[in-house]
């Protein structure tokens, strides 16, 4: 059984991708059917209902509605002749049955069935009983084995069934039923037409809910990804800090005595022991900045943006690194392009950030290495500093990790001088970014957004 340490973690956007297009197609499709199959059904009924209307006032004008109660009188039987004419003649209809009050067909325009009766037929009962039934379908060969449907065209595949319950103008008594088979072709485009206009519509709106829903899925995605993220990198902030705390507080103190110790061995008489005392001091130095760059990382600053000179604090801190560089035999120049470039920003955290990427940029470059930090405007107001060395590059398994805590390349690296760069940057908006191939150098791009309060006028 899988640890809940080795469970794949949950793809939101990767489950919705596939399964939120099936659910909306379904819901779709399903949707377009119903309204469909509603539409039709009212359409037919429609249709149905002014067929009844018409052929009711053609049996009371022949005055020949009598008749289905007494298909044996001659005189009745003289005066359908005419109404049959009219129903024959009716638009779109493939067979008339017209039932008298036993059920039994007293006349159709197939001669076949005059006379017969057909006692298994459930819609004929309903029709007797007052209602008026309509029934759509497609004609298959299963369907063309039913006694009703006996002497239909072979090429009629369409059709609506109707019947018509004929009452008498007093009294309501129903003394017939006419039955209608029709392939009404004109409403049968008109419901076809209708139904791929449903259907386009239905998937038009299934991809836009899809689009809308999936638009905001990834973006709750990745909100919760960089708030996990933000979350781990709190939890380890926490650990660190209170590690940071226990070492400074150990080790800072004998430090200290080392260090002071070491000095008055320099000016003690005696033997003379001054390299190994100055290499003594340079370690102690060492383990302090270790010290200074933990509690740094660690520490919850909280600035206070304001609008600085961003071109006078980088010509500020290449100053400050310009003798290390020299003394390594390495060229360091500044250059700006940028006319005022104000942003807001903490001077001191600023600093910190530009001096770790300087120092990098030097331990990574040889004797003969140059460093050019030049300072640009970017796209919009923005402002774009690139930090590019000669050095050694960064090799490509290492260039996924750079920001990573505790991961160096350095084998007296901390890891944290990058990391702590990167908080400091996009605590005040910014970006960094770092590009580079093995023996190629290293290029760090830093871009900030302008300053909301202008920079006071001198």
């Amino acid at each position: 059984m899988p640890t809940t340490a080795n469970a794949k973690p949950f793809d939101l956007l990767r489950w919705f991708g596939w399964l939120s297009p099936l659910l909306i197609a379904g819901m779709a499709l399903a949707n377009a059917w119903l309204i469909s199959s509603f539409l039709n059904a009212q359409l037919f009924q429609r249709e149905a209902s002014i067929t009844r209307d018409f052929v009711h006032n053609i049996l009371i004008a022949d005055s020949s509605l009598e008749y289905l109660a007494h298909p044996d009188d001659a005189t009745l039987k003289e005066r359908f002749r005419n109404t049959a004419d009219h129903l024959g003649n009716m638009r779109d209809a493939l067979r008339i049955n017209v039932f008298g009050s036993n059920g039994t067909i007293i006349w159709s325009s197939d001669k076949r069935l005059v006379g017969q009766r057909f006692t298994d037929n459930d819609e004929l009962e309903e029709a007797m009983g007052g209602e008026l039934v309509v029934h759509a379908g497609q004609i298959s060969e299963e369907h063309r084995e039913k006694p009703e449907h006996v002497g239909l065209d072979p090429s009629i595949h369409f059709f609506v069934e109707s019947y018509i319950p004929v009452r008498r103008p007093t009294g309501g008594e129903v003394i017939g039923v006419i039955e209608l088979y029709k392939a009404p072709l004109a409403l049968t485009q008109a419901i076809q037409a209708g139904r791929r206009q449903v259907l386009l519509t239905a998937l038009g709106s299934a991809v836009a809910l899809y689009l809308g829903l999936y638009g905001l899925i990834r973006r709750a995605d990745s909100t919760i990804k960089r708030q996990h993220a933000r979350l781990v990198e709190a939890e380890t902030l926490a650990v660190v800090g209170e590690l940071t705390s226990s070492v400074a507080h150990n080790l800072r103190n004998p430090l200290a005595s080392i260090r002071s110790s070491a000095e008055l061995s320099l000016e003690s008489p005696g033997e003379d022991n001054s390299e190994q005392v100055r290499d003594i001091i340079r370690e102690v130095d060492r383990i302090s900045e270790r010290v200074s760059e933990l509690l740094a990382f660690s520490a919850n600053h909280d600035p206070q943006p304001g609008p600085l000179r961003l071109d006078r604090l980088l010509e500020a801190c290449c100053a400050d690194h310009a003798p290390a560089f020299a003394r390594r035999g390495q060229q360091l120049d500044f250059a700006c392009e940028a006319t005022t470039p104000v942003i807001d920003g903490d001077p001191a955290l600023l600093r910190q950030a530009f001096h770790s990427l300087l120092s990098n940029a030097g331990e990574a470059m040889g004797e003969g290495g140059r460093c050019t930090v030049t300072l640009r405007p970017a796209a919009g107001t923005h402002c774009r500093i690139d930090i590019a060395d000669t050095g050694s590059g960064i090799a490509v398994e290492a260039s996924q990790q750079m920001f990573r805590p505790f991961f160096t390349t350095k084998p007296r690296g901390l890891g944290l001088g990058l990391p702590l760069a990167k908080r400091i940057v996009e605590r005040f908006g910014g970006e960094i970014r770092i590009s580079g191939a093995p023996g190629a150098g290293t290029l760090v791009s830093l871009t900030f957004p302008p300053a909301r309060t202008p920079w006071p006028a001198s």
